[in-house]
C-alpha cells in the first residue's frame, strides 16, 4: 500500500509490523497522521485486528474520521478510550465481578462526595469527627478522603498499602465503606471502570486470554499521559504472550501528574517489560519557525523546521496590569481581524483561527470583559465532559431516568424525593402536588420507556412542557436541554449495534455521545489542559507571570510538579500553528483589593 506526503521517518514507523516500539513523537510531528496510517495499513493483512487506545473522545473520534467507514475498518479496528474499552467489556461480564445486573457509572462529583458523606455518617467514629469540624475542614476532610480513595484504585494498591505509614490511615476504613455503598446502589465511580476489567483479567486467565487473541494489533496514542492503573491494565491484557504493542507519546507533553500519569510508564517500564525498540520523530509540519525556535529555546530540543519557510510570529508583551494585558490582547486581535489576511495564515483571518489560553480559568476575567466591550464574540472550550442539565425539569428527569434504569439506586432516588419535596417518588398522588406537578408526567412516560420509542418519549415530554406553565426562559431551557438530549440519542444510535437504556445512559456519563460536528462560534477561550491535543492559527497565552504560570503551589514543591508546569507552557506554545503571542501582568488585583507586584514566568526568562 503505497503512502503519500510521508517523510522517510514517518514512512518507516508506518511499515513497522510485529514487535515492541516506542515512538517518541515531539509536538507537530504528524503522530497521529502516522498512526492512522499504520492502523490502515495493517488492517488489510489477514490478522490485522487492532485495537487502538487514546485518552479523549475528540482525540478518539479524529482518528476514527482519518481512518474512514470501510467495512474493513468497522470489522477489524477498535478506536476508543481506556474507559470506553473497558466499559465495553464490562457490559458482557459484569456477572464474573460479582453483579447481578450491569452496575451504573456515578459519574458526577456531587455523587461521590454524597456517597463518601454517607460512609461517614455510617460510622459514629467518623461522624462524630466530621460533626466537630468548621465547614471548610468538613469540604477538606470528604476531598481528601476522595481522593485518598481514587489513589488506591489507580496506584494499584489496597487501602491498607496506601494507609501504611500516612497520618490519613482511617481513610482506610472509609474506602471500605464507600465501596460497599457504591455496591449497594448497584453502581461504579470512574476510577472502577478501568479497575474492574484489571481485576477481571488478573484473576480469569481465559477471559484475559480471550480478548488477547481477538486482536493483533495493540496502539496507544498520548501514552505519557498514562497512569499505574492504565498500564497494569494493559499488562494484564497482554499476559506474556501479546508482544505487538506501539506506544506514541512525548514526554514533553506529560501534564496529567495530578491524576497519577508519569512519563516513566512508557519510558522506562513498557521498554523493560516488551524490550521495546525506541524510534524518534522529532519533526514538525505544524508550527511556524517562530513558534518552533521559542518552543525549542524553552524545553531545550533541537526539533527540526521540516518542509516551512512561513516566519510566523512569536512575541512576548510586558503589561502594566491586567487591564492592560487584555486591551493588548483584543488590540491587537482587532487588527488582525482589520487586516483580514496575511501572508503566513492560509485564508481569511476569522474568529474560529484564533484561541486565548491561560494556566486556568480565573485569567481570563479582564479578557472577557474586554471582549465584551469591542462586542467580539468567545466561547469557553468543554473537556471530555458528559451531558449537564440546568433547567429544574431536565433535572428531575435525569433523576427519574437514572432510577428507571438502575432500581437500586437509592442515592439518586432520595436526591429526586428531596428536590419534589415527595416521601415517595412511586406514588402518584404524591408526585401531582410536588414542587413540579409535571413529574408525575415525566414519570409516566420512562415507566413505559424503551430504547426503541425513546425517540417518541422525548417528542411527548416537548408537548408536556411546552403546554405547561413554566416560566418563558425556563420553558426554553428545558426545550433546548430536551433538544440536546435527543441529538445525543442521535449520535448513540449511530455507534451502537445493539442499544439499549442502560447503554445510552452510560454513554452519556461516558461523554461518547457529544457530538464533534457541532461547533462553537467566536473566539475560543481555553485552560491549557483542555486545550491538549488541538491547535489554532493564532494562540495568545495571558498570564504568564511567576505564581501564576507555573502555579504558585508548583513553584513552593519544585520537583516534578514544577517539571509538569514548564510541560504545561509547552503544550501551551505547540498550539499556535502561526502566531504567538505570550503576555504577563506587572502586577495583579488581589481578592482582598490589593495589588501584588509580579514578574516574568522563569520559563520565559530564556527567551527575552
Amino acid at each position: 500500500m503505497q503512502q503519500i506526503n510521508l517523510s522517510p521517518k514517518q514512512q518507516e514507523i508506518v511499515g513497522l509490523n510485529e514487535g515492541a516500539f516506542l515512538i517518541l513523537a515531539s509536538a507537530g510531528s504528524g503522530k497521529t497522521r502516522v498512526l492512522t496510517e499504520r492502523i490502515k495499513r495493517l488492517s488489510e493483512s489477514p490478522n490485522g485486528k487492532i485495537l487502538a487506545i487514546t485518552f479523549t473522545n475528540k482525540a478518539a473520534a479524529e482518528i476514527r474520521e482519518r481512518l474512514g467507514t470501510s467495512d474493513r475498518i468497522k470489522k477489524n479496528v477498535f478506536v476508543g478510550t481506556f474507559h470506553s474499552f473497558c466499559q465495553s467489556i464490562l457490559e458482557l461480564r459484569f456477572k464474573l465481578l460479582g453483579y447481578s445486573k450491569m452496575p451504573h457509572i456515578f459519574e458526577d462529583d456531587a455523587d461521590r462526595i454524597e456517597l463518601i458523606k454517607q460512609a461517614i455518617k455510617s460510622v459514629p467514629y467518623f461522624d462524630s469527627i466530621y460533626n466537630d469540624l468548621e465547614p471548610k475542614k468538613k469540604n477538606q476532610y470528604t476531598y481528601n478522603a476522595l481522593q485518598f480513595i481514587s489513589t488506591v484504585k489507580r496506584e494499584v494498591l489496597t487501602a491498607e498499602e496506601l494507609a501504611e505509614g500516612s497520618e490519613n490511615n482511617e481513610y482506610e476504613y472509609l474506602y471500605e465503606t464507600y465501596q460497599d455503598i457504591l455496591k449497594s446502589n448497584n453502581a461504579i465511580d470512574f476510577d472502577d471502570i478501568i479497575r474492574l476489567v484489571y481485576e477481571l483479567f488478573t484473576n480469569n486467565e481465559s477471559v484475559a486470554n480471550l480478548y488477547r487473541k481477538s486482536y493483533s494489533y495493540i496502539c496507544i496514542d498520548e501514552c505519557q499521559d498514562l497512569n499505574k492503573l492504565q498500564y497494569y491494565l494493559l499488562k494484564s491484557l497482554c499476559g506474556n504472550t501479546f508482544k505487538s504493542i506501539m506506544m506514541v507519546g512525548d514526554p514533553n507533553q506529560a501534564i496529567y501528574g495530578f491524576n497519577g500519569s508519569a512519563a516513566s510508564f512508557m519510558e522506562e517500564d513498557f521498554v523493560s517489560d516488551f524490550a521495546a525498540n525506541k524510534i524518534t520523530l522529532d519533526e514538525n509540519y505544524r508550527c511556524s519557525k517562530s513558534v518552533i525556535e521559542a518552543s525549542n529555546v524553552l524545553m531545550n530540543l533541537e526539533v527540526e523546521v521540516v518542509n516551512f519557510v512561513i516566519p510566523g510570529v512569536f512575541e512576548i508583551y510586558e503589561a502594566s496590569s491586567e487591564n492592560d494585558e487584555a486591551q493588548f490582547v483584543v488590540g491587537t486581535i482587532k487588527k488582525l481581524l482589520k487586516a483580514t489576511t496575511h501572508k503566513d495564515i492560509e485564508g481569511d483571518i476569522t474568529f474560529d483561527k484564533i484561541s486565548i489560553l491561560g494556566r486556568n480559568k480565573y485569567v481570563f476575567t479582564q479578557v472577557e470583559e474586554e471582549l465584551r466591550a469591542e462586542s467580539i464574540p468567545f466561547y469557553y472550550k468543554s473537556g471530555n465532559a458528559s451531558i449537564k442539565f440546568s433547567s429544574a425539569s431536565m433535572k428531575a428527569f435525569d433523576l427519574f431516568f437514572r432510577v428507571k434504569i438502575n432500581p437500586l439506586d437509592k442515592l439518586h432516588q432520595k436526591r429526586l424525593e428531596d428536590m419534589l419535596k415527595v416521601g415517595d417518588i412511586n406514588s402518584s398522588e404524591e408526585l401531582k402536588s410536588s414542587k413540579l406537578p409535571i413529574a408525575s408526567d415525566i414519570k409516566c412516560l420512562l415507566d413505559n420507556a424503551s430504547i426503541d420509542n425513546f425517540h417518541i418519549k422525548i417528542n411527548e415530554l416537548k408537548s408536556i412542557f411546552n403546554n405547561s406553565d413554566l416560566e418563558d426562559d425556563e420553558k426554553k431551557l428545558t426545550l433546548d436541554e430536551l433538544n440536546d438530549l435527543e441529538n445525543h440519542l442521535v449520535q448513540y444510535k449511530k455507534q451502537n449495534l445493539k442499544p439499549s437504556l442502560d447503554g445510552f445512559k452510560s454513554a452519556l456519563a461516558l461523554g461518547l455521545t457529544n457530538n464533534s460536528t457541532n461547533k462553537e462560534t467566536g473566539i475560543c477561550l481555553s485552560t491549557v489542559h483542555t486545550m491538549k491535543g488541538q491547535e489554532s492559527e493564532i494562540v495568545f497565552l495571558i498570564g504568564m507571570d511567576d505564581g501564576t504560570f507555573p502555579d504558585f503551589r508548583a513553584v513552593n514543591k519544585g520537583g516534578e510538579e514544577l517539571q509538569q508546569e514548564k510541560n504545561n507552557t509547552y503544550v501551551a506554545f505547540t498550539r499556535a500553528k502561526r502566531f504567538l503571542y505570550v503576555s504577563y501582568p506587572k502586577k495583579r488585583l488581589m481578592p482582598w483589593g490589593d495589588h501584588k507586584a509580579k514578574t516574568i514566568s522563569r520559563f520565559l526568562k530564556p527567551l527575552v
